[in-house]
């Protein structure tokens, strides 16, 4: 359990968010885009007499890339699944931590949750708030740099 919030906890919890997306991006683009075949073309005759030579057009999938790429697909399937786990027991935490704010700071509490808990934007908790934009990231400064 974290006992103070801080700039640097709260960084890495929105990189981790980034890097989940990535992950997930990468698995699409393997699971949509099929694995090159190679291919070619071999010469041979017809089985019948008179023989007489014939182009055949031969391919495959390219083996050592294929067992590469599902090795990889693996590898960033499990990384996908730790750092979801590793995020959502940061967003356990972060939630945690927030509810032990006191009432006194209503306002600040509101937009650590709008912006790390239900993962709104700055203009969108701007807009939520009526304030400018600026003002939702200078009211968070401002907290950290007091609890710390």
């Amino acid at each position: 359990m974290i006992k103070v919030l801080t700039k640097e906890y709260l960084a890495t919890y929105m990189y981790l968010e980034s890097e989940i997306k990535r992950i997930r991006r990468r698995i699409k683009y393997y699971e949509e885009h099929p694995v090159p075949r190679l291919y070619g073309v071999v010469k041979g005759s017809l089985e019948q007499f008179p023989y007489t030579e014939c182009n055949f057009v031969v391919s495959g999938p390219t083996v050592k890339s294929d067992e590469e790429r599902k090795k990889l697909v693996r590898q960033l399937i499990i990384d996908l699944k730790g750092n979801e786990r590793l995020f959502e027991d940061m967003k356990l935490e972060i939630e945690c931590f927030l509810e032990k704010i006191p009432p006194s700071q209503l306002q600040i509490k509101r937009i650590l949750i709008l912006k790390y808990v239900d993962r709104k934007t700055d203009f969108e908790i701007a807009a939520e708030l009526g304030c400018d934009r600026s003002t939702i990231n200078k009211k968070i400064d401002r907290y950290l740099q007091s609890i710390e």
